[in-house]
């Protein structure tokens, strides 16, 4: 045990980190100051555009600095620019290449002469260790740019990526900050395995996190989908791949930035309980009297709330304005870069702070980004990047779902705590007893700071004009750190402030203190080559690759503290103390290629193969070999098609390919023993025993990965539309087995089972001008796919409430449920209806009639059924916006339709833990109010009939819903006379403005949208998401 001294000094040693931060951010502004202190001499250009010898009205002449500089040119196709000697200018028209000239060192006139293209041959994208022309790619990739990206704010830039690609799903089920617990999917739910569904994220070559990264820093994102495009990485690319490519240094001199915004955030949807305590008492004693319980109230009691004048005595309280407010979020964002002869670098700094807008949670990041590439000499180019980030999070102790169930969990009859400040348990001792919310958000809190890195440097060798040679070293490492301290409290019952012991958090009282340490590195080496042969082109890659992971996990607690003052280890009672540890390491070594020929720029064809080796396999099945083949064709290049004026371009492509798996516990295939004591010769004895049963056999999950699709663009390339079919089967599924309990061993780890997987997704663009003020644009995408489970075995209820089914020709954790078929009205309706006397007893009116599927008059677990919903139908997002002289707006729609979701407990089941009901609640069945669509109250879900509380269609709701995610305005403020300022940029932009769903009031259909996860009966108590409205400014020097 490290002594008290100790400890400071270790939890010291990080306390440089924003020092360092606020360090950096004042040296590089003052070095800033005196870079731009003399202005280059401001001279006239003036031009004329042409396009096929014709005047080109409306061409973008724009300078390097930013477009709140441009001009447009008229209907002569005439303009003039006043700019400093020097200044690159960027000359563009939809449809036309662009072209670029320097600013001369006096007046000059120039004529320039446009080049339609019949694609965007400047284009690339990253397609595995490499990139290639956008018409040349016969993979399914889509790619958004980080400009895209940074016209929404967030702390995390995956959400940021949520309605821009077709086939990826991003769904944010918290808006806790710092933890907003984003998961990504592409294409899918493709496997029920413990390996995950998670895509491999590759940061500028290197595995990395999309989370620790600034969202300033990045300059695109590309989605791998397909096996043409993923084989390549092998058993880490069977879920798709997301390639990161950030932002690098650019020649040209020394430019600084600075972006600025703040927040403001709230809860977009909270339910609406009954929060009138006379209300709340009457209906749970109704509540207790159809359950068979005796009243929770008194009449006397009731009355004292029903009749009160002093509110403060006899609150009806609403605990959720406790614990929900409007935060104010802030970021900061600075970044250095330029370069000259032959070198480029780029410095980035970013600052965030996030309050959180339920009561006891805060955020603050601080992030360094530093990118350097320098061409040693004519064959040599050496770079390095690298992303930190320190992160450091402050939450109450368990989580924010325990903490919202707290809060839902509260009666309106007393407050957090009094005027005079005691600390209230509950009003009387007959309630039912909950933690304080408030109490557990100020006082009992962790706090989590987190040192992210990631990383790599590389060597690039040109061995002649073809072949060049590529070396990465990348690393990253995660430091997450966490300490609690739960204090001593005496609570009171409200009613007479009588004591009620002490605070119980539902855990042990006192500091704990852990750490969680990860190290990942990856080397790899490759040669690269590629020829033109008149016709022929051929580009050959082959590589080596290994990855390394150490993971170090340390926790220590002790109890028995004598104030809540002091919150070191060494103050606790070395009596109960407890400690815990472990470490592991996992490997993967690979060989890797890649070739790819075109002929005429008309035939493409393409081929990839990995084979890894990994550790968590054994031996004799540890090395896997995967491999995918393209094609595509050019329809548009063909001379049959010469004389269609409007078509640009016209692909067709097709890819087929086998993907792996291993993303499992890092010894699967190892027998494991736990310690254990056994008595002989009189003395108890330490022996060691197996726990665990393993499968010599076991080896890779298999994605078997087929895709058709197309790429088309016309009008001048206004219009581009791409279209996919694919059709993923994977089978030797990485799951537990099914074995008796009886046999007292943990399952073993086993290949077995199937899932099929299709979809269809697509992405339509388009964008032009109507003159030269006046342009708009326009962006659809869609998604939709199906998921079976082909081969299982047996069925397997599963769930928290046992809703949800494991079963061959059904998706992946398919809803089972009971069909409500109304609300019994009378007791004739009963005798005269099937027997459901085995769902929790003898039904009475206000009870729920479920259906009789099977038809023999009886309702028994017979007649549950498979419900559709669990996947939605589909998902979309529309986009558009348009510009008008220096003003610009965008708007993004998102969307789902079809799914369902199961919602129980917390907000849903009335007196859950003594949860005050939903309004929907007061339109409950009563002999006098004979509802068919709410049963009669009974009470929450522990220990009552559960008539109400099987697992039916009741419970099942319709989580559709189109949702305004964002809206963004922006003015370019004009900068000519302001000197040393190459653009300022002023804008507004307001996140999750509206959402339209039929879903029950309080929860967040787009929250709910992965409701496959067996967690998501929560419904109610995850972190709510917040409704943004953002002001902000940018501005380049």
């Amino acid at each position: 045990m490290k002594s008290t001294n100790d400890c400071r000094i270790r939890q010291s040693s990080f306390e440089w980190y924003p020092k360092l931060f606020h360090s950096f951010l004042f040296i590089f502004l003052f070095a800033a100051t005196g870079s731009f202190a003399q202005d280059p001499p401001a001279v006239t250009l003036s031009g004329t555009v042409t396009a096929s010898g014709k005047p080109l009205e409306g061409a973008s002449v724009v300078t390097s600095t930013h477009k709140s500089t441009a001009v447009s040119t008229d209907k002569n196709g005439k303009f003039v620019l006043h700019v400093p000697t020097g200044t690159v200018i960027t000359i563009s028209y939809i449809g036309y290449q662009s072209q670029q000239i320097v600013a001369p060192d006096a007046d000059q006139t120039i004529n320039v002469a446009m080049q339609a293209t019949a694609v965007q041959n400047e284009d690339v994208v990253v397609v595995g260790y490499r990139t290639q022309s956008k018409h040349k790619n016969i993979s399914s990739v889509v790619t958004v740019s980080g400009d895209d990206l940074t016209k929404r704010v967030a702390t995390d830039p995956a959400a940021l990526l949520q309605g821009q690609l077709p086939g990826l799903s991003v769904t944010q089920n918290s808006a806790e900050p710092g933890n907003e617990n984003l998961q990504l999917l592409i294409r899918g739910v493709g496997t029920f395995s413990g390996a995950g569904t998670n895509p491999l994220v590759i940061v500028d070559g290197i595995p990395g996190s999309l989370s620790a990264i600034n969202a300033n820093d990045i300059e695109s994102v590309s989605v791998l989908k397909d096996a043409a495009s993923a084989a390549i990485y092998g058993s880490r690319g069977a879920n798709g791949v997301i390639v990161i490519k950030t932002k690098k240094g650019k020649g040209g001199g020394f430019s600084l930035s600075y972006n600025y915004n703040v927040g403001i955030s709230n809860p977009t949807r909270l339910p609406k309980l009954v929060t009138n305590s006379a209300t709340y008492m009457e209906l749970l004693n109704e509540a207790a009297a159809n359950s068979g319980q005796a009243a929770v109230y008194t009449q006397q009691q009731i009355d004292l709330y029903k009749n009160a004048t002093d509110r403060q005595k006899y609150p009806n309280h609403n605990w959720l304005d406790d614990m929900f407010s409007t935060a104010v979020v802030q970021n900061h964002y600075l970044n250095l870069s330029g370069g000259k002869e032959g070198t480029t670098y780029s410095v980035g700094l970013g600052y965030t702070s996030q309050p959180g807008t339920m009561l006891g949670f805060d955020y603050k990041k601080y992030t360094l980004s530093m990118g350097l590439n320098s061409r040693v000499n004519k064959r040599v180019t050496l770079g390095a990047n690298m992303q930190f980030r320190y992160g450091n999070r402050t939450y109450p102790f368990n989580n924010s779902t325990d903490l919202y169930i707290a809060t839902l969990s509260q009666s309106p009859l007393y407050p957090a705590r009094t005027q005079d400040g005691l600390w209230i348990y509950k009003a009387y001792s007959t309630e039912m007893g909950n933690k304080n919310p408030v109490l557990t958000a100020t006082m009992a809190q962790t706090k989590n700071p987190d040192y992210y890195g990631q990383g790599n440097l590389s060597l690039d060798v040109d061995i002649t004009k073809d072949l060049k040679w590529e070396n990465r070293a990348g690393v990253f490492f995660d430091y997450n750190k966490s300490s609690t301290f739960v204090p001593t409290v005496p609570v009171y019952y409200f009613n007479d402030l009588s004591p009620a012991g002490n605070y119980n958090p539902g855990s042990t009282l006192g500091y704990s203190q852990g750490s969680n340490d990860e190290i990942h590195t990856t080397l790899y080496s490759q040669l690269n080559y590629q020829k033109h042969l008149g016709e022929h082109s051929i580009s050959l890659l082959a590589g080596a690759q290994e990855e390394v992971d150490n993971y170090t996990y340390q926790n220590a607690a002790r109890t028995g503290y004598p104030t809540n003052y002091l919150t070191e280890l060494n103050a606790g009672s070395a009596n109960g103390q407890t400690n815990s540890g472990s470490s592991s390491i996992w490997a993967i070594q690979s060989f890797y290629g890649n070739a790819n020929y075109d002929f005429a720029d008309k035939y493409l064809f393409g081929a990839s193969v990995r084979y890894d080796g990994t550790s968590r396999l054994p031996k004799n099945n540890r090395w896997g070999l995967f491999y995918s083949f393209s094609g595509g064709w050019r329809v548009s290049k063909e001379a049959f098609l010469s004389d269609v004026s409007w078509l640009n371009d016209l692909k067709l492509r097709g890819s087929w390919g086998i993907l792996g798996n291993q993303n499992i516990g890092n010894y699967p295939y190892q027998p494991i023993l736990s310690q254990n004591n056994y008595a002989f010769a009189g003395n108890v004895n330490t022996g060691f025993v197996p726990n665990t049963l393993v499968d010599p056999a076991l080896t890779w999950e298999t994605t078997r990965s087929l895709d058709l699709g197309f790429d088309m663009s016309v009008l001048n390339n206004r219009l581009s539309f791409s279209a996919d079919y694919f059709n993923k089967y994977t089978y030797d599924i990485l799951r537990g087995s099914q074995v008796p309990q009886w046999l007292g061993l943990n399952a073993p780890t086993i290949n077995d089972g199937a899932v099929s997987n299709k979809g269809f997704e697509f992405q339509v663009k388009y964008q032009d001008k109507i003159n030269k003020d006046i342009s708009y644009f326009a962006m659809a995408n869609f998604s939709q796919y199906r998921n079976k489970l082909v081969s299982f075995g047996k069925d397997v209820i599963t769930g928290p409430d046992n809703q949800l089914i494991m079963r061959n020709g059904e998706p992946i954790n398919s809803f089972y449920l009971y069909q409500m078929d109304g609300i019994f009205q009378s007791q004739d309706e009963i005798n005269k209806s099937p027997d459901q006397s085995s769902l929790g007893g003898a039904p009475t009116p206000g009870d729920i009639k479920y259906k009789d599927v099977t038809g023999d008059n009886i309702v028994n677990a017979d007649d549950r059924k498979v419900v559709a919903g669990q996947y939605p139908n589909f998902q979309y997002s529309f986009t558009f916006g348009g510009s008008y002289k220096r003003f610009d707006i965008s708007v993004q729609l998102y969307g789902s339709q079809g799914n369902k979701v199961y919602l129980y407990k917390w907000g849903t089941d009335p007196f859950a833990q003594g949860a005050p009901p939903t309004t929907d609640w007061l339109d409950r069945w009563t002999p006098t109010n004979p509802s068919t669509t709410m049963p009669k109250l009974y009470l929450g879900f522990y220990g009552y009939p559960k008539i109400t509380n099987y697992q039916s269609t009741f419970h099942l709701y319709d989580a559709s819903f189109m949702r305004i995610k964002n809206v963004q305005v922006s003015y370019h403020l004009p900068i000519q006379f302001i000197s040393g300022v190459k653009s300022l940029r002023l804008y507004a932009t307001v996140d999750n403005l509206a959402v339209f769903t039929p879903l029950k009031q309080g929860a967040d259909p787009e929250r709910l949208n992965l409701s496959y996860k067996p967690d998501a009966w929560y419904g109610f108590a995850n972190y709510p998401q917040n409704r943004t409205f953002t002001f902000g400014a940018a501005v380049e020097f």
